[in-house]
């Protein structure tokens, strides 16, 4: 008998059917949860229910319930963030530099693309807007997550 079996069938009241030892469905559990339970090798699965705390493979399954997949080399503090900042899904200019390291400047009248002359990196927005330095794959993402509605001149690397 396995020692989780036996504390998992110490809990079902003694007047079921299933608490009596002959009972087929008695030997599954004993045989079958209770083992698994025996040979589990994370003895600290209840941190891992929670997003502030788990880590690896199950902090990629909690990002995977908010549809939001672990970048390449992403450590768990990093990705733990980044789910919970898009998970809020508010927009701000901390949000867009920390989640996904777009570089912000406040647009200016005579800014010239091909000089690039960036003369400001103001990180308050002007009435002309921001402009936006990041690669095309996160515009996208961005573009279809919000409606930024020309707040943001896209300068693409």
């Amino acid at each position: 008998m396995s020692v989780n079996g036996e504390q998992i069938l110490s809990m079902i009241p003694a007047t079921s059917e299933l608490s009596r030892p002959d009972n087929p469905a008695y030997k599954i559990i004993n045989n079958t949860i209770g083992a698994w339970f025996d040979n589990f090798e994370n003895k600290d699965l209840d941190s891992q229910f929670f997003i502030n705390t788990a880590t690896g493979k199950y902090l990629d399954l909690h990002g995977e319930d908010y549809g939001i997949r672990r970048r390449l080399n992403e450590s768990d503090e990093d990705y733990r963030q980044r789910i919970i900042y898009e998970s809020m899904g508010h927009l701000t200019v901390d949000f867009l530099i920390k989640i996904y390291n777009v570089r912000l400047y406040s647009y200016v009248e005579d800014f010239n693309v091909q000089n690039n002359d960036l003369t400001s990196d103001n990180p308050y927005i002007s009435s002309e807007g921001f402009l936006g330095v990041t690669d095309e794959t996160t515009r996208d993402i961005l573009d279809k997550k919000f409606i930024l509605d020309n707040s943001i001149t896209w300068l693409i690397l």
